[in-house]
């Protein structure tokens, strides 16, 4: 596979979503993202014939996006555990609950698609390049939030999940396309973790 296109690298799309709830698009308030974890470990061990290698699980995997919120509903609803940015409320409401274990979907796509609507249900179609990336079962871990004198509003938000689930399916998904590897297919919605993609 040969990516030829470079203009398109600084531009992703990010979509989130919480388990059978509303997708989210949150690139246009995202200034920043990483991932880490997900490595592998061993650990060598002696017996009485000589060293083995014990090999361990995989790390734990973390998503985190910096961004600027220009709503209250902008990322209060992720980290209280709803499923749709409406949660609280448009026109402003109070935030008194946090529902709390809900699994989200957490998807960044690069591509020189135009008129993308979302990161992980649009499909790319053979004249363009993408490259998707896409966790499943996440926990949002953390919200953070900071401003300096003269600056705006700063948020960091995270996620975690694990390498794979209790049924040993990957809770990652990676997928890229040239311009003449047809198209890259939309996901399904994230029903449940078995419709994870």
């Amino acid at each position: 596979m040969t990516m030829n296109t470079k203009a398109w690298y600084n531009t992703a799309y990010v979509s989130i979503q919480g388990l059978s709830g509303t997708e989210y698009q949150l690139q246009t308030k995202t200034t920043s993202f990483s991932q880490s974890g997900g490595n592998p470990d061993i650990e060598g061990l002696e017996t009485f014939g000589g060293k083995i290698t014990k090999l361990s699980t995989n790390e734990d995997l973390e998503i985190s996006f910096d961004g600027i919120p220009t709503s209250h509903a902008d990322f209060d609803w992720i980290f209280a555990g709803q499923t749709t940015s409406t949660a609280f409320g448009a026109s402003g409401s109070i935030i008194t609950t946090s529902a709390g274990g809900v699994k989200y979907r957490v998807t960044v796509l690069w591509t020189d698609q135009p008129s993308i609507t979302s990161a992980a249900r649009h499909a790319i179609t053979n004249n363009y390049e993408a490259y998707k990336k896409s966790w499943a079962d996440c926990y949002c871990t953390g919200l953070e939030t900071s401003m300096d004198a003269g600056d705006v509003l700063k948020a960091t938000l995270t996620f975690k999940t694990t390498e794979e689930d209790a049924d040993g399916t990957n809770n990652w998904y990676i997928a890229a396309k040239d311009t003449t590897s047809g198209t890259l297919s939309a996901m399904n919605a994230f029903t449940s973790s078995t419709t994870k993609w």
